[in-house]
């Protein structure tokens, strides 16, 4: 079961990075991974609660808890599984010179992605489809650039709403 599932994983991260491959994707995907940033997060999270809205606020408090806590996780796991970077095993792929860190699994940009847009669809209902829909853009992104295999964005998906279905109860 676990060849079939490492089979799938390969073969879904070149066709997402050699078989959709156009211009424009190549111009907006690292745009739109920049929204799973840390840098993004931080502003992100300052923005909201600097907010005079107490809802908004408060949003910014949940999805900094959840930052904190998906991040430490992630950070956490990629120690533990050390997966080499996709671009490295398979130099063919087509990548972006994009910040990353040593090891892949799973990918913090799409747990900080998740974090956030979940945060937001418990928060304001109203935006629940646009928050998962960016989020999911984010995870798309990294197997896109070639920096992420498609099981390290399904467990940062994981990890993210998690961390924030969490916050949301506890807080």
């Amino acid at each position: 079961m676990i060849e079939l599932i490492k089979k799938v994983d390969i073969t879904l991260l070149q066709f997402i990075n050699k078989k959709l491959r156009c211009k424009f994707l190549d111009k907006i995907m690292p745009y739109v991974t920049f929204l799973g940033s840390a840098t993004f997060c931080m502003v992100f999270v300052v923005m909201t609660v600097m907010s005079k809205s107490k809802e908004i606020k408060n949003l910014g408090f949940l999805a900094s808890l959840s930052i904190i806590t998906s991040g430490g996780i992630t950070h956490f796991l990629k120690r533990v599984k050390n997966r080499i970077r996709p671009y490295i095993k398979f130099p063919t792929l087509n990548i972006k010179k994009i910040g990353v860190d040593d090891y892949s699994f799973p990918s913090g940009h799409t747990t900080a992605a998740f974090s956030i847009g979940v945060s937001i669809a418990l928060s304001f209902t109203g935006l629940a489809v646009v928050s998962i829909v960016i989020a999911s853009l984010v995870g798309f992104s990294r197997v896109y650039l070639g920096v992420h295999y498609p099981t390290d964005v399904g467990a940062g998906v994981v990890v993210g709403t998690l961390s924030a279905l969490c916050m949301h109860m506890i807080v």
